[in-house]
């Protein structure tokens, strides 16, 4: 079976992007075969194709997440079957027409749910848990850069576990951080002032998904003494306090967020869908920033 992958042979914009035609080898144990329908694109990945983060040689390949259907199993797998519909993280990359992911990794995806919603879950959602269980115990949480694919799901998980969140985004994206339950506010001059008239009391803890300047100040004139002042950006901080966060991986934490959406007591937005065939224009358009939920390659 062939498989078409997006690859990059060198650093640079979305024109250093191709595909590539590659022959699979037999499907080794423990894995599953899957032929993609969906698979979301994260700022890390644009960020890979540029060179900003080397994680890997050239070429490179991209996608940590999918959604699909079953083409291929070892024998004797037991709880899944060919043809049935999934989504999770992937084993290395998503980026690519079929793809071969670690049983472990499969959630089931709902008969109702959106190739697009599924595909552009895992990553998200799993940074988003991983988030809450390293910030503990809190009560009140400043996002800086909400209105993206983290930050919109972080807001109505803190949400779950009674957390009161105030979140900073462009003015474009103000009301829809508030419909998401957060209190909102636009970055820019006067940003603490504008903080602390929304939170007169310091806020328990912080996480910064822009990775500006501007968010580290802000974060540690309003966390108090003993609040985590965290970061998900991957970028240089100029404070020895703020941690970084990593996403670990948690197939019972995205279930819990699938179960959410599938109820509907979560919500999910994806405000870019790309065919596969247009991967530059989708890379592009996420490497420009400012995006609303999460950016999708749709696959035929």
């Amino acid at each position: 079976m062939e498989s078409v992958i997006l690859v990059a042979a060198q650093y640079g914009q979305s024109d250093v992007l191709q595909t590539i035609r590659n022959t699979l080898p037999p499907l080794a144990p423990g894995m599953a075969r899957i032929s993609v329908k969906a698979a979301g694109i994260n700022p890390i990945d644009a960020r890979r194709m540029t060179g900003e983060f080397k994680h890997s040689a050239l070429p490179q390949a991209f996608g940590t997440e999918f959604a699909g259907v079953i083409s291929e199993l070892p024998p004797g797998t037991q709880g899944w079957a060919i043809g049935d519909d999934v989504l999770g993280s992937g084993n290395g990359f998503t980026h690519a027409t079929v793809i071969d992911v670690p049983l472990s990794n499969l959630i089931r995806k709902p008969k109702d749910m959106r190739w697009d919603v599924a595909g552009s879950l895992a990553g998200a959602a799993q940074t988003a848990m991983t988030i809450l269980d390293e910030l503990g115990e809190i009560s009140s949480l400043l996002i800086h850069g909400a209105s993206g694919g983290v930050g919109s799901i972080l807001i109505q998980l803190a949400q779950e576990r009674e957390i009161k969140v105030v979140a900073t985004a462009s003015e474009r994206n103000q009301d829809y951080l508030r419909a998401m339950g957060a209190s909102a506010t636009v970055y820019g001059p006067g940003l603490v002032e504008r903080l602390r008239l929304i939170q007169p009391q310091p806020f328990d803890a912080s996480v910064d998904m822009s990775g500006t300047e501007e968010a580290t100040l802000a974060s540690l004139a309003t966390v108090k003494a003993d609040g985590i002042v965290a970061t998900i950006a991957g970028k240089p901080v100029s404070s020895p306090r703020v941690q970084a966060i990593w996403v670990k991986r948690n197939p019972k934490n995205l279930q819990h967020v699938v179960d959410g959406l599938a109820t509907g007591q979560l919500t999910w937005e994806v405000s870019q869908s790309f065919p596969f065939s247009k991967a530059r224009d989708a890379y592009a358009a996420v490497l420009g920033g400012h995006t609303r939920g999460k950016s999708v390659l749709i696959f035929d």
